[in-house]
């Protein structure tokens, strides 16, 4: 970028270095015509000496050379403008898309604090115990916090609920986890096509955040095997709702 800022500015340089010469010039045919066209010369169609009005003769001689350089002037003036303007333009792209560069990386810097503050701060108690099978009831009245709340909250999704699915995605906890999960799609969605150069880092984070806190209950299985099948030995569906799993799954796949 600076070599072709050099090369613009050396662009205006030369036509400012040529604008000056035609200026000179003309200077030059104005102090030295009256010198010239005054005198004698041995040729007669030249002599301008005895013209009646020697103004007018030197005037009218001089009028269209002088016009001419003027032309020239203004010619040079305006390319230099344009060039000049050209690389004021080109100044305030690159501004223009360095703030453009920092807005962003600020976005994903929040969106990623955002993320993190929410993993961190989320806390699981149980669903309603109406709805479980299979569980000891005595443990369920424990706050877990961040990871471990994950997990127990899977885990219970997963082997233990018993109840509708509109239920559990009406559960408090449960709108938290696929909010969460909604805004790391998000950001993973943006890292795809972001210019940052600390993306790399952030997926890096955010794969550990999802896989180590999130998902560990759960990591070892496939897609497919956390879709919802329905259980013959109590009559009920065992898996993950639809919305979870499709969540899970696209996040999957934006961490491969």
């Amino acid at each position: 970028m600076n070599k072709k800022k050099d090369d613009k500015n050396f662009e205006i340089t030369e036509i400012l270095e040529k604008a000056k010469w035609f200026l000179g010039i003309g200077i030059a045919i104005i102090f030295l015509a009256p010198f010239i066209l005054t005198r004698e010369f041995f040729w007669e169609k030249l002599n301008f000496s005895e013209t009646g009005q020697i103004g007018d003769t030197i005037g009218g001689i001089t009028a269209p050379f002088l016009n001419l350089i003027g032309a020239f002037l203004v010619f040079y003036a305006l390319k230099a403008q344009v060039k000049a303007n050209e690389l004021i333009q080109k100044q305030i792209d690159k501004e223009n898309s360095e703030k453009e560069y920092e807005n962003e990386t600020n976005n994903l810097n929040q969106l990623y604090s955002y993320l993190t503050d929410n993993i961190n701060s989320f806390q699981f108690t149980t669903l309603p115990v109406d709805n479980l099978k299979n569980i000891d009831v005595k443990n369920l009245n424990v706050i877990h916090y961040g990871g471990d709340a994950f997990f127990n909250l899977f885990s219970q999704i997963r082997c233990h609920y018993h109840g509708s699915e509109y239920e559990l995605k009406n559960n408090q906890s449960v709108s938290e986890l696929l909010s969460i999960l909604q805004i790391m799609d998000l950001l993973l969605e943006k890292l795809k096509s972001s210019k940052s150069n600390n993306k790399e880092i952030i997926r890096t984070l955010t794969r550990h955040l999802f896989e180590y806190k999130i998902i560990t209950r759960i990591r070892d299985e496939s897609n497919e095997e956390l879709i919802q099948q329905f259980c013959l030995d109590c009559e009920c569906n065992h898996g993950l709702p639809e919305e979870l799993h499709k969540l899970i799954t696209s996040i999957r796949r934006k961490l491969d």
